[in-house]
């Protein structure tokens, strides 16, 4: 399989269940941010007030769970102390760089929740790129009525089922799929056609003009 670059983040974002939706949501963004080589070599690291858009609640309530350090004014990214004897080079977990952008991109305000990220990246443990992930993201905005949530699994389900893992398998499958959709098309004109030639035929035989 080909290898491919994702950010990465601390496993222990996802053992913290004092985090909501929206702390969990920013701090994956965060630390997508985050200079690789940065990430095991510093225990803190530098982050812009603006990025939290004038949340001040959202600021504080980080600070008091140890996620953000305010320190002359500066703003800085870390660990909770309580976590910090798991962090190892071992404890970053790799997640789709490009996932959360994109569920905001086709899905709006319906919530990329933890509990379904966490189900995405089970997909990619299991061999699926970050790139066959997102299209097929794109093909439950595009198709799935309400919540895409279930058609997402189910399609990914398939993929797996049937060895689709690369952007290379997705494409070709996709192609195979056109190609069976053209081929389709084509029997249904032809079938339209002899439909109506076999019409004309019987008008002509029962003496219509």
């Amino acid at each position: 399989m080909q290898h491919l670059k994702y950010f990465k983040v601390p496993k222990v974002i996802f053992k913290d269940d004092k985090l909501n939706f929206e702390e969990f949501h920013i701090l994956v963004k965060l630390f997508s941010k985050v200079d690789q080589s940065q990430l095991i070599s510093k225990s803190q690291w530098k982050t812009k007030k603006s990025f939290f858009e004038n949340n001040t609640n959202l600021i504080d309530s980080l600070q008091e769970k140890k996620w953000l350090i305010k320190e002359e004014n500066n703003l800085y990214l870390t660990v909770p102390e309580e976590f910090q004897e798991e962090l190892n080079d071992q404890e970053f977990q790799e997640a789709g760089s490009k996932i959360a952008a994109k569920w905001d991109e086709y899905f709006g305000t319906l919530n990329l929740t933890p509990t379904f990220l966490q189900k995405l990246l089970s997909f990619m443990e299991d061999g699926i790129t970050e790139e066959v992930i997102i299209e097929v993201m794109k093909i439950s905005a595009e198709k799935a009525k309400g919540n895409p949530t279930n058609y997402i699994i189910s399609l990914l389900r398939d993929y797996l089922n049937r060895s689709i893992y690369t952007i290379h398998d997705f494409k070709e499958e996709k192609q195979r799929m056109e190609e069976y959709e053209k081929r389709l098309q084509e029997i249904n004109r032809k079938k339209e056609k002899r439909d109506e030639e076999e019409t004309l035929e019987d008008f002509y035989k029962k003496g219509y003009r």
